[in-house]
């Protein structure tokens, strides 16, 4: 709204005309924008109508664009996507998210649930395939670039468990779809599901083990029973089950999955929504209202087009957003649409399918190591073969700590906003401050398939490092032979 209001006093049109085109797309704006927190509250009365209520919704948005003048554009056609929208903007509180999924999944029929996960996965993904492209362009480094995956992969805790929540519904109803032979839903669900992964298909197609770890957010998911011992909250067990049934149900479709993904391959000159770049799905909103503000503006797209493939309309369409008179050359080209982008995320998706799907030598996934988490009086000549986890992958704000060479240092502050943000598979406090593990290890050390060890945690801290990072960590040595694995770098 103010930047509408800021556009308008720079490009007003003379005449009651222009003035009356302005109102009408900012008060479509705002009724989009109550409707998006009315969405929110459909779960206020109780569960059991919360489907009616959504209807409800549906209903004033269908009157809205009924009512609306024949030059406004249909910002959003479908109810269900201003769930999706709603959560858009960031929150500290990362809580709310898994608790409405939670209530999506146990009050909407299976139908809403479909398309709202739909929405979910490719305004998520969309969101973090801009941050790369940010990313890759600042550092001037490609998409694989090994610094620009590893920061992907730390910073998006949240983002990743919220994709594997919208994924597992999506993968469900793609396998029935290929089971019953039902062309058209099959590829609207591949569709979805191959945006949902595009952020980071190696990880999210080959690397499940390390995926799970790094979707993990400790202060939601773990706690400490009455009896002391380390649990899953109710949240944690649900991610838990969900990314189980995540690996299990990736794994049967990625031959579908690779057979359909052709289907989406984007084509110069035409619209791929691999290539559309925004910071938060309600920005998309707000570049179609102020591109409605001036008189040349389409008005036959509305958000649901911004991820299906278009024709050379569509790309036009989306080009136009900010060719507006207020934004300077440089921001213009800053987000053009970036077509060999589009391209080389496609490309990843479809190498980390064939990878899925290949027997061959060439094409196989490293190993995943182990973290062998042990207490002092265990660390014998056996252990002594195994690596320690060196300090790098350590953090401490205690002086101590850092002092005995068991940690690097780090303020508190930043320490704790990391733990927030799930940017750690551990972190406890000590009595001069806190200690956490990054999860850089998981790609760098056990993702590259090295072995490490970690000797002396407290062991309330080494119950929540196996939580955080099931099938990853052990708290006892192999009885066997160690295999040979690559030497971590002190």
């Amino acid at each position: 709204m103010i930047r509408g209001f800021h556009l308008w006093r720079q490009t007003r049109w003379p005449g009651r005309n222009g003035r009356v085109h302005y109102a009408h797309t900012l008060f479509n704006l705002y009724v989009v924008r109550c409707l998006e927190l009315l969405s929110m509250r459909l779960w206020d009365p109780g569960s059991g109508g919360a489907g009616d209520r959504l209807l409800q919704v549906q209903g004033v948005l269908d009157e809205l664009w009924t009512n609306t003048p024949a030059d406004q554009p249909v910002l959003v056609r479908d109810a269900r996507w201003l769930i999706q929208m709603a959560q858009s903007p960031a929150t500290d509180e990362l809580g709310a998210y898994f608790e409405v999924a939670e209530k999506i999944a146990e009050t909407l029929s299976k139908e809403d649930r479909i398309e709202i996960h739909k929405a979910g996965v490719r305004m998520a993904a969309g969101h973090l395939r801009s941050q790369i492209r940010y990313a890759s362009l600042k550092k001037s480094v490609s998409l694989d670039e090994k610094s620009l995956v590893l920061s992907t992969r730390n910073s998006n805790a949240l983002d990743f468990a919220l994709l594997i929540q919208d994924l597992v519904p999506l993968l469900e109803a793609y396998e029935h779809a290929c089971h019953s032979d039902d062309g058209q839903k099959r590829l609207e669900l591949a569709d979805a599901i191959c945006q949902g992964v595009s952020p980071d298909p190696e990880l999210f197609l080959n690397r499940v083990e390390l995926l799970g770890a790094y979707s993990m957010i400790e202060h939601l998911f773990i706690t400490t029973d009455r009896d002391g011992h380390v649990v899953y909250t109710p949240l944690g067990q649900r991610h838990v089950q969900l990314v189980q049934e995540y690996e299990a149900r990736i794994g049967r479709v990625s031959q579908p999955l690779h057979d359909d993904c052709s289907n989406f391959r984007p084509v110069a000159g035409a619209y791929s929504p691999y290539g559309v770049l925004y910071g938060f799905s309600s920005d998309l909103i707000e570049h179609m209202a102020l591109k409605t503000l001036q008189p040349d503006a389409v008005k036959d797209f509305s958000l649901e087009d911004v991820f299906a493939g278009g024709d050379t309309d569509t790309l036009a369409w989306v080009s136009g957003w900010r060719k507006l008179p207020h934004l300077k050359p440089e921001v213009e080209k800053l987000f053009d649409y970036p077509q060999q982008f589009a391209e080389d995320i496609f490309e990843r998706i479809e190498h980390a399918l064939r990878r899925g799907v290949s027997n061959g030598e060439a094409n196989a996934v490293v190993q995943t190591g182990r973290l062998f988490v042990l207490p002092e009086h265990q660390a014998d000549s056996k252990a002594s073969l195994i690596p320690d986890l060196p300090i790098a992958y350590i953090k401490s704000s205690d002086m101590q700590f850092v002092a005995a060479r068991k940690a690097d240092a780090y303020d508190e502050a930043p320490l704790l906003s990391d733990r927030r943000e799930g940017r750690c598979v551990l972190s406890y406090k000590t009595p001069g401050g806190w200690v956490a593990i990054t999860k850089a290890i998981l790609t760098e050390v056990l993702g590259a398939g090295r072995d490490v060890k970690i000797v002396g945690l407290p062991p309330v801290a080494a119950g929540v490092l196996k939580l955080m990072c099931p099938n990853l960590v052990l708290d006892q040595l192999p009885t066997t032979s160690m295999p040979n694995r690559f030497p971590v770098d002190q």
